[in-house]
């Protein structure tokens, strides 16, 4: 496992704020900075609920259409592009992953690290009782205690042996977790572990109680 430098939020904010683009602030009067290294880089993870610092307004029905079809609400939202979650520190880990049982090495900022750069206090969360949403772009969503994710170590997977992760195939984010590390994942059947897994995470969703539904 390696680690490589990070990257502040601060910095962060620095160094996108100047590329908002006119639509989106035309759109959300609100919003006062993106997470944008250039005008040219779409949104890939949009980070909403108790404790953010947003960069945009609320969701938006013409221009946020699988946040609404999937059943999303917020009035204020983080979002960051693909080059913004790469500048965060990374971490890799080899895992055994489902598809095809085989072992990986997957890349990317820990979900810890992607909550902090959207401004989440996680001690103060977890201390709290919050809970985290995942949100896939086929539909599928994860809801736990934010201390069982930490405690799990999610990693915002942007690549798998070394190539990035695709829209299509598991990416370009994937919250995935080591399931052979995790106790009490241990008497499960191998693919019932990745359960809590998310590939083509797109949404995440930080509640102070439990979901409903």
């Amino acid at each position: 496992m390696t680690d490589r430098p990070t990257i502040s939020r601060r910095a962060l904010f620095a160094a996108t704020g100047a590329a908002t683009l006119a639509p989106l602030a035309q759109a959300t009067p609100v919003a006062t900075r993106t997470c944008f290294f250039n005008g040219l880089q779409p949104v890939v993870l949009t980070v909403s609920g108790q404790g953010i610092e947003p960069n945009r307004g609320g969701l938006d029905a013409a221009r946020d259409r699988m946040l609404v079809q999937h059943g999303n609400r917020f009035d204020a939202a983080w979002s960051c592009s693909l080059d913004a979650i790469a500048s965060l520190q990374e971490h890799r880990m080899r895992i055994r992953i489902e598809y095809d049982e085989a072992m990986h090495e997957l890349g990317g900022p820990r979900l810890e690290t992607v909550l902090q750069a959207a401004g989440i206090d996680i001690a103060r969360a977890m201390r709290d009782g919050h809970w985290i949403t995942m949100q896939a772009i086929d539909g599928y969503r994860v809801q736990m205690p934010l201390v069982q994710a930490m405690r799990w170590g999610f990693l915002v997977a942007t690549q798998m042996d070394g190539q990035p992760l695709f829209t299509g195939g598991l990416g370009p984010l994937w919250g995935i977790y080591d399931a052979q590390a995790i106790a009490e994942l241990t008497d499960t059947p191998f693919k019932s572990r990745f359960a809590k897994a998310a590939w083509g995470l797109y949404y995440i969703h930080i509640s102070e109680r439990q979901p409903q539904g």
